[in-house]
């Protein structure tokens, strides 16, 4: 009996992935479900005249999670999707299905008062650019001649420098053919700097004295200079601009499910409903997220170094935030990089923390007032709003931290837990923003109170932020996952901590010899040779370590280290639940239960460090600001490449940091132009679906295809094979498919008995990878759903090119899919090695792919400890049991890890062929978020 039926057509299908497929090649079906999400989402947010539409968080069909945690055994989370804009994506049969699967619907809970009140209706700045343009009879390009002059300057602004602008201008092709209307740079810049830019930049001269007395007697002074622009008129640019109109919220909302609470944007969170409160009726809050962090711009050479702050609104969705090329972050200034000199060594330090405070109270000097009384301004759908500039969140490293908060680097920026009590897991009081301040005063005064010391104050006794209205610096200090997790717990600790256990030689041994996946880095010397640590080592290593150690290590540490490693996964989830941050907390106390067994084994002697400390704050952060993948420093730091290192490298390198603003405020000229340019032609929102496909990924291994967030069906071959004419003697020989033409015609016989069986002269066009969606799941990045499964042979060295070894990716395949659907993660699924993916030939009448499998044996149940779940190969007759299957049977890629148990690792197994070893295989569930968040339940 059929389980799903296309509302469209009216065919009848088994399951949920064939009605998907089915409407991913049938263009018409897919419009009906489009039509038919548009014309639900229209019925549910009917007369509630909300001035913000929340995340969409789709049906799926999942039951919705159960509020009981206990450990390692969690109710599944429901597979939904939250789309971070107020456009509705294209829709999948995921997404909506027959009515009866319809399970409860989201709930949006509006903030009870009067918020983001209309004052008026006034222009967007692109209309009013287009009216003056059309009062003054100006082209839309204008300054420039017509759509080709300005593409040519477009790119001349941003892929070459001065001098090269001026020796293309001066080229005789140019002069004599292109023929511009600029003759050379100066002409050329005259014409940039016409361009409507952003706020503009100021420069404030800021004396210092020191304590250090010259030749003459006379105190040292030094003349800094403070570059910055309005955070005002930031705030009005970027809440304006009509590139977000489908990217904004203007007010607070909280999202639930059967009674289960989801959290996302900022404003689903609890800070802007409880800031809301404060605010007169009919306010709209514009959240301010700062950023900073020192950086080097210079290489090998020389020590220039800039101090960026960064400028963003929790209006706009995350996602957008999240790309650069969405300039969604402004650079709101550059705070001095000064030594001091005028400082004597001992008051050294104490100067510059003073010198940071000033300087940042003056770029803020304006939200002190825009704060109190609001800001009328134009919002990016055209509504005057009165608009209250609040910091909400500020974002840098542990070190920073302090500094903002004027607390020593031993301490927690957030609570007043003691210097050597961070080991503990144990929730202390948070910081006090207001008693702060008054601490503060009086040591200042010279009455130092208790509580300065006791708290691990620095002696800063005017803070920048000790006149922001309706902030608390403590609660806006956001979790740092790159700086606290990646490169800290992981890579400082977690990583020592298992070398020390196991030893260096046999993790490297482990790790040289880790079979492969699509999409997984290798290291084939281990790690003990990796000098210089990123983030993307360490998010790769999270991805392998825990099953490098079974069988190694006792039953404490395995928990105590799977605790670390689940928590860092929950991170970084992109949308939370009560369920998932219940699930964050057991997994972070699972680890604080089995910590002694580290100081038991002499791996430490206690646990007293700060960036494991504040690990017991991020569930709390996440209440309170929304997700964290939105207040990340890998976000400003990609920030660095283009606002302080290219600036800089535009520049002669003297005075440089006009230079840069110079070269700043040109390239937002015409990224504005550009902008400007797409509403006129009413493509803006395709600009910003292109830009959609980009996504942050630093570890350097995403692929066109893996960018890629267009729905499509299932799986997806290439369009042009890999080899053609492929012969059963090659398929033995370079893919391992012995058995081809015997289990060919067996699947013949069984399912297509009326195709002709194949013989031994057969020849197939072969295809060495193919592309699979992922269902979408509610936590984590629709971008990410794309994963290939690769089955390619060896490829010999060629002149120059270098050999390519074998790649015969492992999947997850249905076998029983009743179960599967009923059940989930793994029940129903078998995992096998695809050794070939082939279509035969048009004449045997079967268009279907067709995948030639190695299987391995059922999944048996989950180790406790580890939670992995263990296979091995299954064997037919002492060969391995090989089938051919359809390619619809494949669910998804996976990656086997062999069980290197307490022995030394064989020296025979290398990362190519490992899988091929009788031994026993463990399923990696930190392959991806995907699989991760399926056996997490």
């Amino acid at each position: 009996m059929p389980h799903f039926t296309c509302r469209s057509c009216g065919a009848s299908f088994q399951d949920r992935g064939r009605h998907s497929r089915h409407l991913g090649g049938k263009i018409a079906c897919q419009q009906f479900y489009n039509n038919l999400a548009q014309q639900r989402a229209s019925y549910t947010h009917a007369n509630q005249n909300r001035p913000l539409n929340p995340p969409s968080i789709i049906d799926t069909g999942r039951d919705s999670p159960s509020p009981e945690l206990p450990a390692w055994q969690n109710e599944p989370d429901p597979q939904v999707d939250i789309d971070a804009t107020t456009k509705r994506r294209r829709v999948t049969v995921e997404e909506i299905e027959d009515e009866e699967t319809i399970p409860e619907p989201w709930v949006y809970e509006d903030y009870p008062g009067l918020v983001a009140q209309a004052v008026g209706e006034s222009v967007t700045h692109f209309e009013d650019l287009r009216a003056e343009q059309e009062a003054l009879n100006k082209p839309p390009h204008s300054p420039f001649r017509d759509a080709d002059e300005w593409s040519l300057a477009r790119w001349l602004v941003k892929h070459t420098t001065q001098t090269g602008v001026d020796e293309f201008c001066k080229l005789p092709a140019v002069r004599n053919t292109v023929q511009p209307d600029f003759k050379n740079k100066r002409a050329f810049f005259r014409r940039i700097d016409e361009l409507p830019s952003g706020p503009e930049w100021l420069c404030e001269i800021i004396n210092i004295t020191g304590d250090v007395q010259g030749p003459n007697g006379e105190f040292l002074t030094e003349e800094l200079e403070i570059w910055r622009r309005d955070p005002v008129e930031c705030c009005r640019e970027l809440i304006g601009n009509p590139v977000f109109k489908s990217h904004m919220a203007y007010s607070p909302v909280r999202v639930k499910r059967d009674g289960t609470r989801y959290y996302s944007e900022m404003n689903t969170a609890d800070w802007w409903w409880d800031k809301q409160a404060e605010l007169p009726p009919g306010a709209v809050i514009s959240p301010i997220i700062l950023a900073s962090d020192k950086t080097n711009l210079t290489t090998l050479r020389g020590d220039k170094t800039a101090w960026p702050v960064y400028l963003s609104l929790g209006n706009i969705d995350k996602s957008v935030r999240r790309k650069p090329s969405a300039h969604a972050v402004l650079l709101l200034g550059y705070i001095p990089v000064t030594k001091l000199h005028s400082f004597a060594k001992s008051t050294r330090a104490d100067a510059s923390y003073q010198l940071f405070h000033t300087c940042m109270e003056r770029m803020l000097a304006p939200l002190v007032e825009a704060g109190r009384t609001g800001v009328l301004m134009t919002c990016a759908d055209r509504v005057v709003r009165r608009v209250f500039p609040i910091l909400a969140a500020y974002i840098a490293d542990h070190p920073e931290q302090c500094l903002i908060t004027c607390c020593k680097e031993n301490r927690c920026p957030r609570c007043i837990v003691s210097r050597n009590k961070r080991g503990e897991n144990k929730q202390y009081k948070l910081r006090d923003h207001i008693a702060a301040i008054d601490v503060l005063r009086r040591a200042g005064t010279g009455k130092v109170p208790s509580e300065f010391d006791r708290h691990g104050l620095r002696h800063v006794y005017h803070p920048f932020w000790a006149n922001l209205p309706h902030a608390d610096i403590f609660a806006c200090i956001s979790p740092d996952i790159l700086h606290q997790i990646h490169k800290g717990v992981i890579k400082d600790h977690l990583v020592v901590w298992c070398e020390k256990v196991i030893g260096k030689k046999a993790l490297d041994e482990r790790f040289a010899a880790m079979s492969k996946a699509h999409g997984l880095w290798h290291f084939p010397r281990g790690l003990s040779v990796i000098s210089q640590w990123t983030g993307s080592e360490a998010k790769e290593i999270e991805k392998i370590l825990l099953s490098l150690l079974v069988g190694r290590v006792s039953t404490h540490v395995m928990k105590a280290i799977r605790g670390l490693l689940d928590f860092t996964y929950y991170a970084q989830y992109e949308v939370h639940s009560d369920t998932t941050l219940a699930r964050m907390r057991v997994a972070l106390n699972t680890f604080h239960r089995n910590k002694s067994a580290l100081i038991e084994l002499g791996v430490r002697e206690h646990f007293n460090i700060p960036k494991l400390h504040s690990l017991i704050h991020y569930v709390d952060a996440i209440v309170k600001l929304g997700c964290l993948d939105g207040l990340n420093t890998e976000n400003s730091e990609r920030l660095h490449i283009d606002v302080a290192k290219k600036a800089y490298r535009a520049s002669s390198r003297r005075e440089y940091v006009a230079q840069m603003t110079t070269w700043l405020q040109r390239q937002e000229a015409v990224e504005r132009q550009t902008a400007y340019l797409a509403w006129i032609g009413g493509v803006l929102a395709d600009e910003m679906k292109a830009d959609g496909d980009f996504d942050e990924h630093d570890d350097g291994q995403v692929t066109d295809e893996d960018n890629s967030t267009q729905e499509r069906s299932a799986d997806e071959l290439p369009l042009t094979p890999s080899a053609r004419r492929v012969g059963t003697d090659t398929l033995a020989s370079k893919y391992g498919a012995l058995d081809f033409v015997l289990e060919l015609n067996d699947f013949l016989r069984t399912y297509h008995p009326t195709v002709p069986p194949a013989s031994d002269s057969i020849l197939l066009d072969v295809y060495h990878s193919l592309t699979v969606l992922l269902p979408a799941n509610v936590h984590i990045n629709n971008q990410k759903r794309i994963c290939k499964l690769r089955a390619s042979p060896l490829s010999p060295r060629f002149r120059d090119r270098k050999a390519v070894p074998a790649r015969f990716d492992c999947g997850l395949f249905l076998e029983d899919n009743d179960a599967f659907e009923a059940e989930g993660g793994l029940t129903g699924l078998r995992p096998g090695q695809v050794r070939c993916i082939f279509r035969l030939p048009t004449w045997m009448g079967l268009a279907t792919p067709l995948l030639y499998i190695n299987w391995f044996r059922p999944f048996r149940v989950a180790d406790n400890l580890s939670g992995l779940h263990p296979t091995s190969h299954s064997t037919r007759a002492h060969r391995r049991n090989a089938t051919v299957i359809p390619v619809n049977d494949l669910v998804r890629t996976c990656h086997l890890i062999p069980k290197f148990g307490h022995d030394n690792v064989d020296p025979r197994w290398t990362q190519d062929d490992v899988l091929d070893e009788p031994i026993t295989f463990l399923l990696n569930r930190y392959y991806d978020f995907h699989t991760f968040e399926s056996l997490s339940s």
